[in-house]
Protein backbone atom coordinates (compact mmCIF):
# COMPACT_ATOMS: atom_id res chain seq x y z
CA UNK A 1 0.00 0.00 0.00
CA UNK A 2 2.79 2.44 0.90
CA UNK A 3 4.51 1.64 -2.39
CA UNK A 4 1.29 2.39 -4.28
CA UNK A 5 0.76 5.67 -2.41
CA UNK A 6 4.26 6.81 -3.40
CA UNK A 7 3.59 6.07 -7.06
CA UNK A 8 0.07 7.54 -7.18
CA UNK A 9 1.12 11.25 -7.33
CA UNK A 10 3.46 10.47 -10.22
CA UNK A 11 0.63 8.62 -11.96
CA UNK A 12 -1.54 11.72 -11.64
CA UNK A 13 1.24 13.86 -13.13
CA UNK A 14 1.72 11.49 -16.08
CA UNK A 15 -2.01 11.42 -16.81
CA UNK A 16 -2.46 15.20 -16.41
CA UNK A 17 0.53 16.24 -18.53
CA UNK A 18 -0.19 13.58 -21.14
CA UNK A 19 -3.80 14.76 -21.42
CA UNK A 20 -2.75 18.40 -21.82
CA UNK A 21 -0.40 17.42 -24.64
CA UNK A 22 -2.99 15.13 -26.22
CA UNK A 23 -5.64 17.85 -26.44
CA UNK A 24 -3.39 20.07 -28.57
CA UNK A 25 -0.28 18.11 -29.57
CA UNK A 26 0.89 20.62 -32.20
CA UNK A 27 2.55 22.81 -29.57
CA UNK A 28 4.37 19.80 -28.11
CA UNK A 29 5.55 18.74 -31.58
CA UNK A 30 7.03 22.20 -32.11
CA UNK A 31 8.79 22.05 -28.75
CA UNK A 32 10.31 18.62 -29.48
CA UNK A 33 11.55 19.91 -32.84
CA UNK A 34 13.37 22.77 -31.13
CA UNK A 35 15.74 20.33 -29.43
CA UNK A 36 16.96 19.12 -32.86
CA UNK A 37 17.86 15.72 -31.42
CA UNK A 38 16.10 13.64 -34.06
CA UNK A 39 15.51 14.14 -37.80
CA UNK A 40 12.63 16.52 -38.49
CA UNK A 41 10.72 13.83 -40.39
CA UNK A 42 10.59 11.72 -37.21
CA UNK A 43 9.58 14.49 -34.79
CA UNK A 44 5.85 13.93 -35.28
CA UNK A 45 6.06 10.16 -34.81
CA UNK A 46 8.32 10.41 -31.76
CA UNK A 47 6.08 13.06 -30.16
CA UNK A 48 2.80 11.19 -30.50
CA UNK A 49 4.38 7.93 -29.31
CA UNK A 50 5.78 9.74 -26.28
CA UNK A 51 2.35 11.18 -25.43
CA UNK A 52 0.81 7.72 -25.68
CA UNK A 53 3.57 6.23 -23.50
CA UNK A 54 3.20 9.00 -20.90
CA UNK A 55 -0.53 8.28 -20.55
CA UNK A 56 0.04 4.51 -20.51
CA UNK A 57 2.65 4.81 -17.75
CA UNK A 58 0.19 6.85 -15.68
CA UNK A 59 -2.44 4.16 -16.19
CA UNK A 60 0.06 1.42 -15.23
CA UNK A 61 0.97 3.19 -12.00
CA UNK A 62 -2.71 3.53 -11.07
CA UNK A 63 -3.46 -0.08 -11.98
CA UNK A 64 -0.63 -1.34 -9.81
CA UNK A 65 1.28 -3.12 -12.58
CA UNK A 66 4.15 -0.68 -12.56
CA UNK A 67 6.67 -3.03 -10.92
CA UNK A 68 8.33 -4.10 -14.18
CA UNK A 69 8.03 -0.52 -15.54
CA UNK A 70 9.37 1.45 -12.56
CA UNK A 71 13.08 1.33 -13.56
CA UNK A 72 12.19 2.64 -17.02
CA UNK A 73 10.00 5.40 -15.58
CA UNK A 74 12.82 6.43 -13.23
CA UNK A 75 15.28 6.58 -16.12
CA UNK A 76 12.75 8.69 -17.99
CA UNK A 77 12.85 11.38 -15.28
CA UNK A 78 16.66 11.32 -15.30
CA UNK A 79 16.47 11.84 -19.07
CA UNK A 80 13.95 14.69 -18.63
CA UNK A 81 16.20 16.50 -16.16
CA UNK A 82 19.32 16.10 -18.32
CA UNK A 83 17.44 17.21 -21.45
CA UNK A 84 16.06 20.31 -19.72
CA UNK A 85 19.51 21.34 -18.46
CA UNK A 86 21.14 20.74 -21.85
CA UNK A 87 18.34 22.33 -23.90
CA UNK A 88 18.20 25.53 -21.87
CA UNK A 89 22.00 25.78 -21.51
CA UNK A 90 22.42 25.60 -25.30
CA UNK A 91 19.60 28.09 -25.91
CA UNK A 92 17.48 25.64 -27.90
CA UNK A 93 14.53 25.91 -25.51
CA UNK A 94 13.53 28.15 -22.61
CA UNK A 95 11.56 25.61 -20.62
CA UNK A 96 10.91 21.88 -20.46
CA UNK A 97 7.52 21.98 -22.19
CA UNK A 98 6.45 19.28 -19.74
CA UNK A 99 3.05 20.64 -18.81
CA UNK A 100 1.69 21.46 -22.24
CA UNK A 101 2.88 25.04 -21.86
CA UNK A 102 0.29 25.79 -19.16
CA UNK A 103 2.77 25.76 -16.28
CA UNK A 104 5.82 27.93 -16.91
CA UNK A 105 8.77 26.83 -14.83
CA UNK A 106 12.40 27.83 -14.72
CA UNK A 107 14.81 25.06 -15.78
CA UNK A 108 15.86 24.47 -12.19
CA UNK A 109 12.28 24.31 -10.94
CA UNK A 110 11.60 21.69 -13.61
CA UNK A 111 14.70 19.70 -12.62
CA UNK A 112 13.71 19.91 -8.94
CA UNK A 113 10.26 18.50 -9.75
CA UNK A 114 11.83 15.71 -11.79
CA UNK A 115 14.01 14.92 -8.78
CA UNK A 116 10.94 14.77 -6.54
CA UNK A 117 9.13 12.41 -8.91
CA UNK A 118 12.28 10.28 -9.15
CA UNK A 119 12.43 10.06 -5.36
CA UNK A 120 8.78 8.96 -5.14
CA UNK A 121 9.29 6.27 -7.76
CA UNK A 122 12.46 5.13 -6.02
CA UNK A 123 10.57 4.74 -2.75
CA UNK A 124 7.79 2.90 -4.55
CA UNK A 125 10.36 0.54 -6.07
CA UNK A 126 12.10 -0.03 -2.74
CA UNK A 127 8.89 -0.61 -0.77
CA UNK A 128 7.05 -2.69 -3.37
CA UNK A 129 5.79 -6.14 -2.34
CA UNK A 130 7.58 -9.09 -3.89
CA UNK A 131 4.47 -9.96 -5.88
CA UNK A 132 4.57 -6.56 -7.56
CA UNK A 133 7.60 -7.64 -9.58
CA UNK A 134 5.47 -10.13 -11.50
CA UNK A 135 3.79 -9.35 -14.80
CA UNK A 136 0.31 -9.11 -13.28
CA UNK A 137 -3.13 -9.77 -14.80
CA UNK A 138 -3.32 -9.64 -18.59
CA UNK A 139 -6.45 -7.45 -18.54
CA UNK A 140 -4.47 -4.67 -16.87
CA UNK A 141 -1.81 -4.89 -19.56
CA UNK A 142 -4.56 -4.79 -22.17
CA UNK A 143 -5.63 -1.44 -20.66
CA UNK A 144 -2.00 -0.26 -20.68
CA UNK A 145 -1.60 -0.92 -24.42
CA UNK A 146 -5.08 0.40 -25.22
CA UNK A 147 -4.24 3.70 -23.51
CA UNK A 148 -0.91 3.86 -25.36
CA UNK A 149 -2.52 3.32 -28.77
CA UNK A 150 -5.48 5.61 -28.08
CA UNK A 151 -3.22 8.35 -26.73
CA UNK A 152 -0.94 8.23 -29.76
CA UNK A 153 -3.89 8.09 -32.16
CA UNK A 154 -5.68 11.08 -30.63
CA UNK A 155 -2.41 13.01 -30.56
CA UNK A 156 -2.07 12.52 -34.33
CA UNK A 157 -5.54 13.96 -34.78
CA UNK A 158 -4.99 16.92 -32.44
CA UNK A 159 -1.76 17.84 -34.27
CA UNK A 160 -3.98 18.82 -37.22
CA UNK A 161 -6.80 20.37 -35.19
CA UNK A 162 -6.86 20.72 -31.39
CA UNK A 163 -9.39 18.50 -29.64
CA UNK A 164 -9.72 21.29 -27.10
CA UNK A 165 -7.70 24.42 -26.56
CA UNK A 166 -7.73 26.76 -23.61
CA UNK A 167 -8.01 30.15 -25.28
CA UNK A 168 -6.61 32.99 -23.24
CA UNK A 169 -7.12 35.66 -25.92
CA UNK A 170 -10.91 35.52 -25.85
CA UNK A 171 -12.89 38.53 -27.03
CA UNK A 172 -14.44 40.29 -24.07
CA UNK A 173 -11.80 39.01 -21.65
CA UNK A 174 -9.45 41.33 -19.79
CA UNK A 175 -5.80 41.41 -20.78
CA UNK A 176 -3.58 40.17 -17.97
CA UNK A 177 -1.02 42.92 -17.17
CA UNK A 178 1.37 40.22 -15.94
CA UNK A 179 1.74 38.86 -19.47
CA UNK A 180 3.73 41.95 -20.43
CA UNK A 181 5.13 43.39 -17.25
CA UNK A 182 7.71 45.45 -19.16
CA UNK A 183 5.26 47.16 -21.51
CA UNK A 184 6.26 50.77 -22.31
CA UNK A 185 2.59 51.66 -22.77
CA UNK A 186 -0.34 51.51 -20.39
CA UNK A 187 -2.40 48.71 -21.88
CA UNK A 188 -5.15 49.29 -19.35
CA UNK A 189 -6.26 52.51 -21.03
CA UNK A 190 -6.77 53.54 -24.64
CA UNK A 191 -6.62 51.36 -27.75
CA UNK A 192 -3.66 49.14 -28.64
CA UNK A 193 -2.96 46.78 -31.53
CA UNK A 194 -0.76 43.95 -30.23
CA UNK A 195 0.90 41.61 -32.72
CA UNK A 196 2.65 38.33 -31.87
CA UNK A 197 5.59 37.87 -34.25
CA UNK A 198 8.57 35.58 -34.86
CA UNK A 199 11.90 36.43 -36.45
CA UNK A 200 11.77 33.14 -38.38
CA UNK A 201 8.29 33.75 -39.83
CA UNK A 202 8.30 35.11 -43.43
CA UNK A 203 4.66 36.17 -43.11
CA UNK A 204 5.53 38.19 -40.00
CA UNK A 205 8.29 40.01 -41.87
CA UNK A 206 5.83 40.95 -44.62
CA UNK A 207 3.59 42.45 -41.95
CA UNK A 208 6.32 44.76 -40.60
CA UNK A 209 6.05 47.54 -43.27
CA UNK A 210 2.27 47.49 -42.87
CA UNK A 211 2.54 47.77 -39.09
CA UNK A 212 4.97 50.68 -39.52
CA UNK A 213 2.26 52.49 -41.48
CA UNK A 214 -0.39 51.77 -38.86
CA UNK A 215 1.89 53.05 -36.09
CA UNK A 216 2.10 56.54 -37.62
CA UNK A 217 -1.65 56.93 -38.15
CA UNK A 218 -2.80 59.33 -35.41
CA UNK A 219 -6.38 58.06 -35.33
CA UNK A 220 -5.54 54.34 -35.13
CA UNK A 221 -4.43 52.28 -32.11
CA UNK A 222 -0.72 52.23 -31.40
CA UNK A 223 1.09 49.11 -32.56
CA UNK A 224 3.21 46.96 -30.26
CA UNK A 225 5.05 43.80 -31.35
CA UNK A 226 5.48 40.83 -29.01
CA UNK A 227 8.37 38.43 -29.62
CA UNK A 228 10.48 35.92 -27.67
CA UNK A 229 13.83 37.62 -28.34
CA UNK A 230 16.63 38.59 -25.99
CA UNK A 231 17.82 42.20 -25.97
CA UNK A 232 20.53 41.70 -28.60
CA UNK A 233 18.19 39.82 -30.96
CA UNK A 234 15.48 42.43 -30.47
CA UNK A 235 17.80 45.33 -31.36
CA UNK A 236 19.06 43.44 -34.40
CA UNK A 237 15.49 42.72 -35.57
CA UNK A 238 14.48 46.37 -35.05
CA UNK A 239 17.45 47.61 -37.06
CA UNK A 240 17.25 45.03 -39.84
CA UNK A 241 13.58 45.71 -40.59
CA UNK A 242 13.56 49.45 -39.74
CA UNK A 243 10.73 48.96 -37.27
CA UNK A 244 8.99 52.07 -35.98
CA UNK A 245 6.88 50.44 -33.28
CA UNK A 246 8.09 48.97 -29.95
CA UNK A 247 8.97 45.29 -29.71
CA UNK A 248 8.48 43.74 -26.27
CA UNK A 249 9.95 40.44 -25.15
CA UNK A 250 7.67 37.68 -23.87
CA UNK A 251 8.76 34.28 -22.56
CA UNK A 252 8.64 31.79 -25.44
CA UNK A 253 6.45 29.36 -23.52
CA UNK A 254 3.91 32.04 -22.65
CA UNK A 255 3.90 33.35 -26.23
CA UNK A 256 3.23 29.85 -27.58
CA UNK A 257 0.47 29.45 -25.02
CA UNK A 258 -1.29 32.69 -25.99
CA UNK A 259 -0.76 32.51 -29.75
CA UNK A 260 -0.96 29.13 -31.47
CA UNK A 261 0.29 30.66 -34.73
CA UNK A 262 2.14 33.79 -35.81
CA UNK A 263 1.33 36.41 -36.75
CA UNK A 264 -1.55 36.75 -34.32
CA UNK A 265 -3.08 40.16 -33.66
CA UNK A 266 -5.16 41.42 -30.75
CA UNK A 267 -7.04 44.70 -30.42
CA UNK A 268 -7.27 46.01 -26.86
CA UNK A 269 -9.55 48.80 -25.69
CA UNK A 270 -9.09 49.94 -22.10
CA UNK A 271 -7.53 46.61 -21.18
CA UNK A 272 -10.26 44.46 -22.76
CA UNK A 273 -9.67 42.15 -25.75
CA UNK A 274 -12.07 43.44 -28.39
CA UNK A 275 -10.96 41.48 -31.47
CA UNK A 276 -8.56 38.64 -32.23
CA UNK A 277 -7.07 37.61 -35.58
CA UNK A 278 -4.80 34.68 -36.51
CA UNK A 279 -2.67 35.01 -39.64
CA UNK A 280 -4.64 37.89 -41.12
CA UNK A 281 -4.66 41.67 -40.95
CA UNK A 282 -7.98 43.41 -40.17
CA UNK A 283 -9.55 44.46 -43.47
CA UNK A 284 -10.24 48.02 -42.27
CA UNK A 285 -6.53 48.41 -41.47
CA UNK A 286 -5.55 47.07 -44.89
CA UNK A 287 -7.81 49.68 -46.49
CA UNK A 288 -6.05 52.43 -44.55
CA UNK A 289 -2.65 51.08 -45.57
CA UNK A 290 -3.66 50.95 -49.23
CA UNK A 291 -4.94 54.51 -48.96
CA UNK A 292 -1.66 55.60 -47.40
CA UNK A 293 0.45 54.17 -50.21
CA UNK A 294 -1.94 55.47 -52.89
CA UNK A 295 -1.66 58.97 -51.43
CA UNK A 296 2.15 58.74 -51.55
CA UNK A 297 2.02 57.56 -55.16
CA UNK A 298 -0.34 60.40 -56.09
CA UNK A 299 1.98 62.99 -54.53
CA UNK A 300 4.93 61.53 -56.42
CA UNK A 301 3.03 61.74 -59.70
CA UNK A 302 1.95 65.32 -59.00
CA UNK A 303 5.49 66.32 -58.12
CA UNK A 304 6.75 64.73 -61.33
CA UNK A 305 4.17 66.57 -63.43
CA UNK A 306 4.77 69.98 -61.88
CA UNK A 307 8.49 69.41 -61.81
CA UNK A 308 8.41 68.72 -65.54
Amino acid sequence: MVSYLCAAPVAAVFLATGTLKLLDSYSFLKHVGQYRLIPSRLVGLASVLFIGLELALGAALLLGISGPLLPGAMLLFVFFAALTIWGTATGRVEDCGCYGGYLLLTPWQSVALDGGYLLLLGLSWYLRPAADSTIGPLWKWAIFFAVLVAGAGLSIRSARKPLFRFRFLKEGKAWNPGWLGNSPRDLGSGAHFLVFLSKDCPHCKRWVPLLNVLEVQPDLPGVMGIMSLNDAQRLEFLSEHMIRFPIIRMHKGLLSLLARAVPTAVLLENGIIVRHWEGEMPESYLERIRGFFEAIQTRKEEKSVFGG
